[in-house]
Order: structure tokens, then C-alpha cells, then sequence
């Protein structure tokens, strides 16, 4: 069995969640991830360069419109994400492709987790990355 089958609940609500919140990147679209990231404590967005770690609505959502406006926007090829709730609590996991405007293009991670809020499903914890092997990482082959 695989981690998409073997997930609590399949949600088609948040696959279409994951498709719009990668248009949105895809677009430059700013707005949407300021009304999609939760105001409250403890919303948390960690990026792929090792000084993206934010903690709070403000510095997430600024950083998130100054990168898509120094990149000038970037396509995300969307993939088929494994997309769950449980009552409140909902959460998917990714790995898209990026491709840049240069034409440069790699795969990337992408997990959010979601609490559905009165006015609908609100960000509570992003996180990209980009896979390194773990011989690449500590020299050694471990099983995976």
C-alpha cells in the first residue's frame, strides 16, 4: 500500500486547494496567500534556503509577495498531492516541479497544513524544500 492510500480521508476539496495555491504562485498572485495564510499564533512558513523560517502573518506574507516579484514568477507543474482532512485539521503533500523563468527546472516538496477556519481553510504551516540525497547529504547510502 502506498502513503496515498494508506492516508486517513482523501479530501477533493484540498487537492483543488493545491492546484489553486500553485496557479496562485505560478501567477504572482499575492493576494491569495494573504488571505489564505492563518493571522493567528503560530502560523509558520519555512522555506528551502536555510534563512526561511518565519513565524508570524506579516513576515510570511512579505516575503512571500517580495520573492514572487524578484522572480518574476515561476510555473509550478502541478503534481497529483496526497490531500487528507480529519475533522478541522487538513493537510497535503507534494512535490511538484518549478520552472523558472531562466528555463531552469527541479523538483520541490511541499506540505501545508490547513485548519478550517469560519470564512474556510487557513494556512497554519507551509513547508518547501528540495530533496538531497542522503549520500549527497552525509556521504553515506542510507535505505530509503
Amino acid at each position: 500500500m502506498g502513503w496515498k492510500e494508506s492516508a486517513k480521508e482523501q479530501s477533493a476539496e484540498l487537492k483543488d486547494l493545491y492546484v489553486k495555491i500553485c496557479h496562485a504562485q505560478t501567477n504572482g498572485d499575492y493576494a491569495f496567500f494573504r488571505k489564505m495564510f492563518s493571522q493567528e499564533d503560530g502560523v509558520l512558513a519555512i522555506g528551502a534556503d536555510p534563512n526561511e523560517w518565519w513565524f508570524d502573518y506579516d513576515a510570511i506574507t512579505k516575503v512571500f509577495q517580495a520573492q514572487l516579484e524578484e522572480t518574476g514568477g515561476f510555473k509550478i507543474l502541478v503534481d497529483d498531492p496526497c490531500a487528507c482532512c480529519n475533522g478541522s485539521a487538513g493537510w497535503i503533500a507534494g512535490n511538484p516541479a518549478i520552472k523558472m523563468n531562466n528555463g531552469t527546472e527541479f523538483p520541490m516538496r511541499l506540505t501545508v497544513v490547513l485548519e478550517k477556519a469560519q470564512d474556510g481553510w487557513k494556512i497554519v504551516q507551509w513547508r518547501s524544500s528540495v530533496g538531497v540525497s542522503n549520500e549527497g547529504l552525509i556521504g553515506e547510502t542510507l535505505t530509503t
